[in-house]
């Protein structure tokens, strides 16, 4: 009777997780990839479970370009692209919940809108949908995370590059403080008021603020009339309900305020809102997609109470959680 030679089972072969790192790269992540985090600016608590770090590892070290996942050293933008010398490029960014990206048909469609304005040309089908920016995430992470999606004006005969990151979501904060200030920027300047590559005199008016003991701005027009936070859209709810200020081109209106103008539960109306009416206002909010609703707890020195209405459509807004263990850092959240 023959015998059939016995054939010892295949192990299967290991992956390597650092592929995608160059050789000293990928010594530094195995040797201390907190020290590489560190260096990136991202500080781990020293407990946080080595798998984690790993994730976050990738988070910031691998790119969507053009449909293709890179790592940082890869990435390559022509050094004669209008959106890097003169700006011509637009961006947008959004939270993930379970890995999908919040809102993110309402930011395609201001993506392009901003880039018509900018004349900069981008085919529709190099805009990823939400389930290529899900594909995107899950391959680095577990974890919820911010994107940012980017779109460059190229050169004279050259289309521009569209890539996406992500970056670690900055622990919820509870409430914010504003200072009333006056907008530098005039009413239609698109490259100043809408998600433009011009986008440092927002961060200037943000960290004026935060110098002064405040969280962010609260922006004033030349007439004294509520524009925007720094960074978000605010909503007051007046004696005769809630409003936020009407869009006429003196600052950047947000998906979420276009989802809560047309879907929330509570009447809210666009009106001009004059300095003058704060003392009148009970209670206020600010919104982005990056955090959804935080109320509004100060205002130059009066001070707010956290109102019925706004905890109720926070709660409404707020989409399902993605489930397991997230993590948050205490970062210094700059919208990206």
């Amino acid at each position: 009777m023959a015998r059939e030679k016995y054939m010892a089972p295949q192990q299967p072969a290991q992956v390597d997780e650092w592929w995608w790192a160059n050789p000293q790269l990928k010594q530094q992540l195995l040797s201390d990839p907190f020290a590489v985090l560190a260096d990136r600016g991202i500080n781990v608590p020293p407990d946080l479970p080595l798998s984690i770090v790993h994730e976050f590892a990738r988070v910031a070290f691998l790119l969507w370009v053009e449909g293709k996942v890179l790592p940082l050293d890869q990435f390559y933008i022509d050094p004669s692209d209008e959106g890097l010398l003169f700006g011509r490029g637009a961006w947008e960014s959004t939270r993930t919940i379970g890995g999908v990206p919040w809102l993110w048909p309402l930011h395609i469609d201001r993506l392009r809108y901003t880039a018509k304005l900018l004349s900069i040309e981008v085919a529709p089908e190099r805009l990823p949908d939400s389930k290529q920016v899900t594909e995107y995430v899950r391959g680095l992470t577990g974890q919820d995370v911010v994107i940012r999606l980017n779109v460059t004006a190229g050169r004279p005969g050259k289309t521009g590059i569209v890539w996406m990151s992500a970056w670690l979501r900055p622990a919820p904060v509870s409430s914010v403080r504003l200072r009333t200030c006056q907008s530098p920027v005039q009413k239609g300047q698109a490259y100043l008021t809408l998600k433009t590559f011009h986008y440092a005199t927002r961060l200037r008016i943000g960290q004026q603020a935060a110098q002064s003991g405040f969280d962010t701005a609260l922006l004033l027009d030349a007439e004294g009339n509520l524009l925007e936070a720094s960074h978000a859209n605010i909503f007051v709810r007046l004696p005769d309900g809630w409003a936020t200020p009407k869009a006429d081109g003196g600052f950047l209106p947000g998906t979420v305020r276009q989802y809560l103008l047309e879907r929330s539960p509570l009447p809210i109306r666009e009106q001009t809102i004059p300095q003058a009416l704060l003392s009148e206002v009970q209670e206020a909010f600010v919104t982005n997609s990056n955090v959804g609703i935080v109320p509004v707890t100060q205002i130059d020195k009066q001070t707010l109470p956290i109102g019925s209405d706004t905890q109720n459509l926070s709660r409404w807004l707020e989409p399902p959680s993605a489930g397991g263990t997230q993590y948050f850092l205490n970062l210094r959240a700059t919208p990206r």
